[in-house]
């Protein structure tokens, strides 16, 4: 060979060498191949000396992997930090939750046991709840059934008077003037109102025209009579007589002392004798003024004072008044014990010969002697008989 062909040949060794030791400084360049050296190379102009070019090129690929490689630590570096940063935070995430679920354990734990003492509460008065809704039932139920019974009462009432019976309603009308009857004449004592009341039911059982109906009218008749013999006691009147007399108690007279008419004559100055008669009589009649002397036919009371008068009046008003109320209760002892506490005022406190005094007493012992109380008569037996009546047609309509 000739000496351009050897240094041809020196040229690539040193190009392929250069290679490798690149090659070497880079972790992530592969293995060049092995440059193929020909045997016979071709001539190589003598002009042309590339050696510096090839420097070149292969000292930037190195620089060029070195960069890559730092990149690729500094990108490794940075992960493997953000994993450290994350597993950090992770953990403390983790201990944060468990502190959480700590904390919900415990009020869980909290809300458990409340739930309980509520469930325990709600259990307890829902047990108090149901005991008072089964009383008020069964009350409510006590109640149905006494309406039930009335109801049942009121439709067996309604049975005995059907609409479409006109005898049961006639008959049910003498049983209301009958009832009304004995109210009237055992609460307010009117026998008139009786007497009207039980001819008003006579007459709708003579409408009725029945045969066994005969009884009851009979029964009528005897309460009918039996009320019309009952003594007739002038209310109205007696209660204006004892009205006049509580008005003249305020024009009685009461017990007053003479007056004293005579006065000392005046006596001149020249007469000494007459003026000493003057002086004595003045005496006298001064004291007068603190003692009198009277003659009386009956005991004498004592002295009443004034101020009083107006009580003692008042007092017999209230006596007269008290015989009015006994009066219209029919109360003959109240009545009698009245006009007589009146009578016996009037002759103690009152002007005796005075004939205002005199004309009221003797009014108090006409009054007295009246009778105010008048038993009345039983009459309960015509509806009685009624009843048993319409008793015996309810159980013929029943069995029919």
């Amino acid at each position: 060979m000739s000496d351009k062909e050897d240094k041809n040949i020196e040229q690539v060794v040193e190009e392929a060498q250069s290679a490798a030791a690149s090659g070497d400084n880079d972790e992530t360049t592969t293995e060049a191949p092995e440059p193929h050296v020909p045997v016979n190379p071709p001539p190589v102009p003598a002009a042309a000396k590339p050696a510096p070019a090839a420097r070149k090129s292969s000292s930037a690929v190195a620089w060029l992997a070195l960069l890559l490689v730092l990149v690729l630590a500094g990108g490794a570096a940075w992960y493997l930090q953000d994993v450290m940063q994350r597993e950090t935070a992770l953990q403390q995430r983790l201990a944060e939750l468990e502190t959480v679920t700590g904390q919900l354990e415990a009020v869980t734990g909290q809300k458990e046991d409340r739930l309980d003492q509520l469930g325990q509460r709600w259990q307890q008065q829902l047990q108090q709840s149901m005991g008072e809704l089964q009383g008020q039932a069964e009350r409510q139920a006590q109640a149905v059934q006494s309406f039930e019974e009335e109801l049942a009462t009121l439709r067996t009432e309604l049975a005995r008077f059907s609409a479409h019976d006109r005898e049961s309603w006639l008959l049910a009308e003498a049983e209301y003037l009958l009832r009304l009857s004995n109210q009237r004449l055992i609460m307010a004592g009117d026998t008139v109102a009786a007497q009207a009341l039980l001819a008003s039911a006579d007459a709708v059982l003579r409408e009725l025209d029945d045969v066994s109906l005969h009884s009851v009218r009979s029964a009528v008749a005897s309460d009918l009579a039996a009320v019309r013999a009952v003594p007739k006691v002038d209310l109205e009147g007696i209660y204006v007589r004892l009205s006049a007399l509580a008005e003249q108690a305020d024009k009685l007279v009461i017990f007053q002392f003479p007056e004293r008419d005579a006065r000392p004559r005046e006596a001149t100055q020249e007469d000494w004798q007459a003026r000493l008669q003057q002086g004595y009589e003045q005496a006298l009649l001064k004291l007068s003024d603190y003692v009198i002397i009277r003659r009386r036919d009956v005991p004498m009371q004592a002295l009443m004072d004034p101020q009083w008068e107006g009580l003692v009046r008042q007092n017999l008003r209230m006596l007269l008044e008290q015989a009015q109320v006994a009066l219209l209760s029919s109360n003959q002892v109240l009545y009698e014990s009245s006009l007589e506490r009146a009578q016996h005022w009037v002759a103690q406190f009152f002007e005796s010969d005075a004939a205002a005094a005199q004309a009221m007493a003797r009014e108090i012992r006409q009054l007295a002697a009246l009778q105010v109380q008048v038993t009345m008569p039983e009459i309960s037996r015509s509806l009685e008989a009624l009843d048993g009546a319409i008793e015996r047609r309810l159980q013929q309509g029943g069995g029919e």
